[in-house]
């Protein structure tokens, strides 16, 4: 077949077609990847310094990155910090705050037994301006007897060696903080006699433990202080009140025997003294009479303090009535710091009684020849009316002031030791109390008396003895 032929037949120009069609095909494609790949080519040897530049960037921002982290946790440290801090002054503000309103006293002690820490109430106990840096011994030098008093399960409390509680002035206390410094050693219920620098006397109720941190070292010692002034002088009262409770039930049944045998003597010897002839007969049977009427009015005064009548409450002008009783037992009586209105509720034949016996005991505490003065001062509030009678007698010596209300207990050669304790029982029997100080230049009797006597008071004054 010639050239011509198979250019006219339909097959071979479709072969044709499509081989010219593949070659253009394959020319193009080759064309787009040489111009790919020279593209690609460009731009991977183009761009080398970009990566370097991307990677150097990504590590500055890193660490900007950790900067930043550092400076937020930095400034939440800060404010943590400053929580703490703050939370710190408020709790030792707070501790402040609760140390100076306590109404107990806290001295706190370094191992050195110096006084590192005293609040308001400590120093207001122990009379001092200041005691910060003080030594124990000079804080508490003021102390005339400490003692312990435990109940059998506190026993072990007191058995440290080497501390005698027996002994007086202040080296049990010295020597308790010394051991609760050095040994961890724990001291309740210690009570001591303290007087002030002014001289002031007070019961103090000491309670010492030590002060440990957190490993358990002893770092120092504590003293709870509190004041047991009042109930320690109530007790002595209750006790006093029980003991004249006892006495009187006692004896009251002996003084009538006494009463009635005293009548007869007295019987007899007046008649002996209206039939005696001779004169020395006659002054006899009068000594005897005499006699046996002083002894009848001691018995009368003892059975009148053993078993008292009820009260007759009426108002009682204490000023008229004190007035009338030193005119009684001629005492000089300087009236001026007493009110002109100075009533109260009581019994006025009591009241009277009680206030003679405190004048005539000041007339017979003056030295001889000495005019006897009581200067007297009330004060008065709603509920109670204080008098103070203040002599100017020699004084009662210190250690027989806790004794001068007991019953028969007497420093006179004549005395009976019934008229304090008199005076005493009848203004205990109207609700109110007394107290006494003395000193070598006089004495003077506190008393004070409720404006009104409760119901209690009277109701039991007239239904029990005391």
């Amino acid at each position: 077949m010639t050239m011509l032929q198979m250019l006219h037949n339909p097959l071979v120009l479709k072969l044709a077609a499509m081989l010219v069609l593949l070659v253009g095909t394959i020319i193009i494609g080759t064309g787009i990847i040489l111009f790919l790949r020279k593209k690609l080519v460009a731009g991977e040897e183009a761009p080398a310094p970009r990566v370097a530049n991307n990677e150097t960037a990504f590590a500055l921002a890193a660490y900007e990155g950790v900067i930043s982290k550092l400076k937020e946790q930095e400034k939440e440290l800060g404010r943590l910090r400053k929580v703490d801090r703050e939370q710190a002054n408020e709790s030792a503000s707070m501790s402040e705050s609760v140390l100076s309103n306590l109404s107990s006293g806290v001295v706190l002690f370094n191992p050195a037994n110096l006084v590192r820490q005293a609040n308001p109430a400590a120093k207001t106990l122990l009379g001092y301006q200041s005691i910060a840096g003080l030594h124990v011994r000079d804080i508490f030098r003021g102390v005339t007897q400490a003692r312990i008093t435990l109940s059998s399960a506190d026993a072990g409390d007191a058995a440290t060696p080497g501390i005698d509680w027996s002994e007086s002035g202040p080296s049990p206390l010295l020597k308790a903080v010394s051991s609760c410094l050095k040994e961890g050693a724990l001291f309740r219920r210690v009570e001591a006699d303290y007087k002030t620098p002014s001289g002031e006397a007070r019961v103090l109720g000491i309670t010492i433990s030590p002060v440990r941190n957190y490993s358990g070292d002893t770092v120092g010692a504590v003293a709870l202080l509190s004041d047991l002034t009042e109930i320690t002088n109530l007790a002595q009262q209750v006790r006093l009140r029980q003991s004249m409770a006892a006495l009187g039930e006692m004896s009251a049944g002996i003084a009538h025997e006494f009463k009635n045998s005293l009548a007869t003597i007295s019987g007899y010897a007046q008649m002996l003294r209206r039939e005696a002839s001779a004169g020395s007969e006659r002054e006899f049977a009068g000594k005897i009479a005499d006699e046996t009427a002083s002894l009848a009015r001691i018995v009368n005064d003892f059975l009148q303090f053993a078993k008292p009548e009820g009260l007759q409450r009426s108002e009682v002008d204490i000023r008229a009535m004190l007035l009338d009783c030193a005119h009684e037992t001629g005492v000089g009586l300087d009236a001026a710091g007493l009110p002109m209105e100075l009533k109260v509720e009581g019994d006025p034949t009591a009241l009277r009684q009680a206030f003679s016996n405190l004048l005539r005991n000041s007339a017979e505490a003056v030295e001889a020849g000495v005019q006897p003065r009581v200067t007297a001062q009330a004060t008065v509030t709603p509920s109670v009316t204080t008098i103070v009678l203040t002599d100017n007698g020699k004084g009662i010596p210190t250690d027989q002031i806790p004794r001068v209300f007991i019953p028969f207990f007497t420093t006179k050669p004549q005395g009976t030791g019934l008229g304090l304790a008199l005076v005493h029982r009848i203004i205990t029997q109207h609700g109110g109390t007394i107290t006494v100080a003395s000193s070598p230049s006089g004495t003077g009797f506190t008393i004070a008396l409720p404006v009104r006597i409760s119901a209690g008071f009277a109701a039991k004054s007239q239904t029990e003895p005391e």
